[in-house]
């Protein structure tokens, strides 16, 4: 299969890169305030744009296109500060996050614009999120092309196929290589970055990739401020999920069976605190138990059928780079070193 369609999320590639590339009297500065002052400092354009994320981003994506060679390449977009289904389900979700100060928040549309000019398909829609587009074009197209998922966010992980691949990007990859004895240097793979079959999913998490979202239905997921039911962790998780399957397998059992049946079964499974009291607590004013459980799971769903994407064909995600338009915009930003 000589095909290949690289899914980029480009609002967690983006804000990836621009973090990676600041100086380092920003980064570690801890107010407001104190980071005004170095403004100065980060990239910027001939015009006064700034620039480090998007320059970052372009430099990346050029050299795994030069090296990967992708045949087919999007890029997806969460839309910020906007509704989406899962803010409708659990108006918290996310809701811990704060706004971009304008030096990233301002290179969104930047990095949308270059994209544009360079002739790359992008998307982004009001209601989901770069994930559910990742999603559904993943797997609408993995019958047809080799697939790979370029991002930071976990929550790919559950996409993880015979025929998808996820690269994760996580500061940790070289100890994991380690461990497993692969040398990362010898991979075709950028810098940075972990390559997730099913398999490493199953060595890593304990779980199948489908079985990530019933993990963070149990377990939570602070980062997204997914509830999840407190006081339930991986080490009562995994085993309940290995045997279960699901969270709907876990909650079946519970509800058939005795809770002299329940506690031998965890023992036998080899959960020594029992989380049974977490499980089916109930409240009238609290997100707790299967309630907690039941809507993490959506949450942490990711939606591969928008219908907004199902009249795509693979020609429209054709890598076709206009070179000179590509050109004319790096000089203009002052990213002649690109050009090279």
């Amino acid at each position: 299969m000589n095909k290949h369609l690289l899914l980029i999320d480009g609002s967690s590639l983006l804000s990836c890169c621009f973090f990676g590339n600041l100086p380092k009297e920003y980064k570690f500065a801890k107010t407001d305030e104190e980071k005004d002052k170095y403004l100065n400092k980060i990239r910027q354009s001939p015009q006064g744009e700034f620039t480090n994320g998007v320059f970052t981003m372009m430099a990346a994506m050029l050299k795994v296109i030069r090296n990967q060679r992708p045949t087919h390449m999007v890029v997806a977009w969460d839309r910020t500060k906007e509704f989406t289904f899962r803010k409708e389900l659990f108006p918290d979700y996310k809701g811990h996050r704060k706004e971009f100060r304008s030096e990233l928040g301002n290179q969104f549309a930047l990095a949308q614009k270059v994209l544009k000019d360079m002739g790359i398909a992008q998307f982004l829609f009001d209601e989901y999120e770069a994930d559910d587009i990742i999603g559904t074009l993943s797997k609408k197209f993995q019958k047809d092309m080799r697939v790979t998922i370029w991002t930071k966010d976990q929550d790919c992980l559950q996409l993880a196929d015979d025929n998808i691949r996820v690269w994760l990007i996580t500061s940790k990859c070289s100890d994991m290589y380690s461990q497993l004895g692969v040398d990362n240097k010898q991979l075709n793979i950028p810098s940075g970055i972990f390559e997730y079959t099913p398999y490493y999913v199953k060595h890593f998490y304990g779980v199948d990739p489908i079985q990530i979202i019933d993990r963070k239905a149990i377990e939570g997921d602070p980062s997204d401020n997914i509830p999840g039911i407190s006081g339930v962790g991986e080490k009562s998780v995994i085993p309940l999920l290995q045997e279960f399957e699901t969270v709907e397998g876990i909650y079946d059992f519970i509800e058939n069976s005795s809770e002299k049946e329940i506690k031998e079964t965890f023992k036998e499974l080899g959960i020594s605190r029992s989380p049974l009291s977490r499980l089916i607590e109930e409240s009238d004013t609290k997100l707790v138990g299967k309630k907690a459980a039941f809507l993490s799971k959506k949450l942490a769903t990711i939606k591969c059928d928008i219908e907004e994407l199902e009249c795509v064909i693979a020609d429209e995600l054709n890598l076709e780079i206009n070179e000179d338009v590509m050109k004319s915009t790096f000089e203009e930003l002052g990213f002649q070193s690109l050009l090279k």
